[in-house]
C-alpha cells in the first residue's frame, strides 16, 4: 500500500515540476519576446525567380468585336436623364432627334438614323427625344417642327437638320460636315437633296 502512495505521490510531484516548468518557460518566451526589437535590420529575403515563373508571358489577342463594339447602345430613346451627359460624352458622333409619335416623318427619320447608326459600326449613336413627353427640352433646343435632329460630335453641337431624310444621304452630309476645315454653315436644303415625302 505504500509502495502504491508513493508511486502517486510520484506521479504527483512530476507533474507539478512539469507544470512549473512549462510555466517558467512559457515566463522566459514573453521576456524575450519583449527584447525583440520593433524594426529588424535585416533585408527581406528574395523571392526565388524560378518558383515564381516571373518570364514574360504573352497576352491572348483581343476579339476583333470587342475593339469594334461600341461602348454606348446605337439606338436609345430618352428616357429624362441630364441631357448634358447625353450630349456632352466624346468619341462618338450623336444624332439628338426630337420626334413626335402622331408624325409619320418622324417615324421615317428614325429608322434611317437606326440604319445609319448601324452601318457606320458603332461611330454613330442616335438618341431619339419625344418631344409631347419632354416639352421643356424641345422648348430649351428651340424645336418648331419634328423631325428636328441636332448633330453633335465630341459634345459639340455642330448642325440642326428639320426634316426626314435617308440615310445614304445623311452619311454623305455625316461625313461632309466632320471632314470641314472651315466654319462656313451650310442650310440643310443646300447640303440634302430635300426631305422624304
Amino acid at each position: 500500500m505504500l509502495f502504491v502512495m508513493d508511486r502517486r505521490c510520484t506521479l504527483i510531484l512530476a507533474l507539478l515540476c512539469s507544470i512549473l516548468t512549462c510555466c517558467d518557460d512559457a515566463d522566459e518566451q514573453q521576456g524575450a519576446a519583449q527584447d525583440i526589437p520593433t524594426s529588424i535590420s535585416r533585408p527581406a529575403p528574395q523571392p526565388n525567380p524560378e518558383a515564381l515563373d516571373m518570364r514574360p508571358t504573352s497576352l491572348a489577342p483581343v476579339p476583333t468585336q470587342l475593339l469594334t463594339s461600341p461602348r454606348y447602345e446605337l439606338y436609345s430613346a430618352y428616357s429624362g436623364q441630364d441631357i448634358r451627359q447625353v450630349t456632352g460624352v466624346s468619341g462618338r458622333t450623336l444624332w439628338l432627334c426630337f420626334t413626335a409619335p402622331w408624325c409619320p416623318h418622324s417615324a421615317d427619320m428614325v429608322r434611317e438614323l437606326k440604319q445609319l447608326s448601324q452601318e457606320e459600326k458603332g461611330h454613330v449613336q442616335v438618341v431619339d427625344v419625344n418631344a409631347d413627353a419632354y416639352p421643356d427640352l424641345a422648348e430649351q433646343f428651340h424645336i418648331t417642327k419634328v423631325p428636328t435632329t441636332i448633330l453633335y460630335t465630341e459634345g459639340v453641337k455642330l448642325r440642326t437638320i428639320e426634316g426626314a431624310y435617308n440615310a445614304a444621304s445623311l452619311r454623305r452630309y455625316l461625313h461632309r460636315v466632320l471632314s470641314r476645315d472651315d466654319d462656313t454653315q451650310d442650310s440643310p436644303a443646300d447640303a440634302l437633296p430635300g426631305p422624304n415625302p
